[in-house]
């Protein structure tokens, strides 16, 4: 007997509520067998329904869901991201960079570019967000920084100072999961490349273990599958991305660093509005697109949904479903209609056509991109 999964729908706040609305329609339009759509609310929306910005009602839903697709945060639903990452353990960050057909790229002769950045998500620098930003002079006063250099290299001045914290456990986790995917990828054609990168030459304790670590992991996936394996430091890195997008297959990097490299990626391949992620290795996976709230246009029916839609197909992928591939070509269809604009305009987001037909007004409603991406969906 297959057992009924739970797929859970947060909007949150500003555009996130209405990419997840467009994600809805498709997902209902996909009709999946064996699943229940649960629908749930976060942030100010919540708060105004429920009296809560995240109310219990919200976390029940979550936590009897197999996957989460949330929309965004801006001040209010704060509080269910951050259980959806930590709460949940939700260590690995997944950042896909594809390239596809009809969409304009900034590099002047694009080759085929896919690959996916995997970001270690609970450590690094970002462990600020559980073990806070410090003054200082408590650095001074606990003596780990000397009077002297206190004053020779910071002029005694007012400043802060943020813990980056690496853990062998961390490390090898996201470092096993990183490998898995390499071999994943690697039965299906691509490369069987892990690419490490860290900044170990400035940072030899934390990002030195991180390395270490990362390829005390790897050696059995060299020795048993036959994967490849190298290393860059970080700012050689995101030269490579731009110079070498093509050589890339697996990147495995620490929490910062990913956080920046897989922004500068999504630059390559359309931008945030096309960028999806996922959280998962934890209990409960979620997706989620990275474009963020955008209050300025929240409520206008602008909204790009791509990413959320994007989010959805990765989403479905790991819940192992076959309408992910329908979805998939679907959105390759959907691309398509970017090679020419001049026709197409009208079922195109405002981010994928030219400034001046933006300044025209000329561009899709989210609404109006909704509906034409179901109407492919039928076709196919």
């Amino acid at each position: 007997m297959i057992r009924l999964k739970n797929i859970c729908l947060i909007g949150g706040e500003g555009i996130g509520i209405e990419v997840i609305n467009s994600a809805k329609e498709i997902l209902e339009e996909l009709s999946l067998s064996k699943t229940e759509i649960i629908e749930a609310h976060a942030g100010q929306k919540a708060e105004k329904l429920i009296g809560s910005t995240f109310p219990k009602e919200t976390k029940d839903a979550i936590d009897i869901s197999d996957s989460v697709l949330f929309g965004a945060t801006h001040k209010k639903a704060q509080g269910v991201l951050l259980y959806l990452r930590y709460g949940l353990d939700n260590f690995a960050n997944i950042r896909p960079c594809k390239l596809y057909h009809g969409i304009i790229s900034p590099l002047r002769e694009p080759k085929a570019i896919d690959f996916i950045i995997v970001r270690e998500n609970l450590e690094g620098l970002y462990s600020v967000i559980n073990v806070g930003e410090w003054n200082i002079k408590k650095l001074v006063r606990k003596g780990i920084l000397r009077e002297e250099k206190y004053e020779k290299f910071f002029h005694k001045s007012t400043g802060y100072f943020a813990t980056k914290i690496i853990t062998k456990y961390g490390t090898q986790r996201i470092a096993k999961l990183a490998c898995d995917k390499v071999v994943e990828r690697k039965n299906l054609g691509y490369q069987g490349k892990l690419t490490i990168v860290h900044k170990s030459n400035v940072m030899p304790s934390t990002d030195g273990l991180f390395k270490k670590e990362a390829y005390s992991i790897a050696e059995e996936y060299i020795k048993n599958d036959g994967i490849i394996v190298n290393d860059f430091y970080v700012d050689d890195m995101a030269r490579r991305l731009i110079r070498f997008p093509e050589n890339q297959d697996i990147i495995l990097t620490i929490n910062e660093y990913g956080d920046i490299l897989s922004d500068l990626a999504a630059e390559l391949v359309g931008g945030l509005g096309l960028a999806p992620s996922g959280c998962i290795g934890g209990k409960i996976p979620y997706f989620e697109p990275v474009h963020g709230s955008a209050p300025d246009i929240a409520g206008q029916n602008i909204a790009n949904p791509l990413a959320a839609i994007l989010s959805l197909k990765m989403l479905l992928e790991f819940l192992e479903f076959k309408e992910a591939s329908l979805l998939e070509r679907a959105i390759e269809k959907y691309f398509i209609l970017n090679e020419d604009i001049a026709k197409n305009w009208k079922f195109l987001p405002k981010d994928l056509v030219p400034k001046v037909y933006q300044e025209q007004k000329k561009y899709a409603k989210t609404t109006k991109i909704t509906e034409k991406f179901i109407n492919i969906l039928r076709k196919l």
